[in-house]
């Protein structure tokens, strides 16, 4: 699905535009997924707004290297991909989730705790862990972020570290945040003109 096609569900009522897209993108079937393990959680997909709202408030742009750590059926990242043009890379520990993904996505099979993280830029997690393993991959983004500045974008949960500052902001559900780390130049930003109907995808308006 490219933008124009993704920019044209401000036509479909609110409610109906992530089952419309899902079907869109071939995930709309069904598919099991229990907790692969502890302190890791079943596959639950994200919404298009917060998606938005985020490609927006960050901005992502076409040089970023986005990677969704929990990638599911990868409709995060054909989303970014799509309105934003940055690369993209999906991780994901569930193979049956890789093997109904989103067609023309292509999804890491690996562990957020060992894949590499280098080269990302912008970081998103819709709560796949807790505990323990939120720590330990927090830690692993700092260590990143100690060479270059990030922004983390997290959907239904917070976090909490001396070396994130959190953005002010209306979202409900997606928080925001820069890496402040010494001796690390802060993320430039710089102005992106999306269409306008990323606003008015991002909050879920007509």
């Amino acid at each position: 699905m490219d933008a124009a096609a993704l920019l044209a569900l401000v036509d479909v009522l609110p409610e109906q535009r992530d089952a419309v897209l899902e079907r869109a993108l071939g995930i709309d079937a069904p598919v099991a997924s229990a907790p692969p393990g502890a302190e890791l959680i079943g596959y639950h997909a994200s919404g298009l707004a917060p998606v938005c709202r985020m490609v927006r408030d960050v901005p992502i742009r076409a040089s970023d290297v986005f990677v969704d750590l929990g990638a599911g059926r990868g409709k995060v990242i054909a989303l970014v991909r799509a309105l934003s043009g940055a690369r993209v890379r999906g991780i994901e520990l569930q193979r049956e989730l890789i093997s109904t993904a989103v067609r023309g996505v292509e999804l890491e099979h690996a562990d957020v705790r060992t894949a590499s993280l280098d080269e990302g830029t912008v970081f998103f997690l819709y709560t796949p862990f807790t505990g323990p393993v939120v720590r330990e991959v927090g830690e692993r983004l700092r260590r990143v972020a100690e060479r270059h500045a990030i922004v983390v974008c997290t959907l239904g949960f917070t976090l909490d570290a001396e070396w994130l500052r959190a953005r002010e902001t209306d979202a409900f559900w997606l928080t925001v945040y820069d890496s402040v780390v010494p001796g690390v130049a802060p993320r430039e930003q710089v102005r992106v003109d999306f269409d306008e109907r990323l606003e008015r995808l991002a909050y879920e308006r007509r």
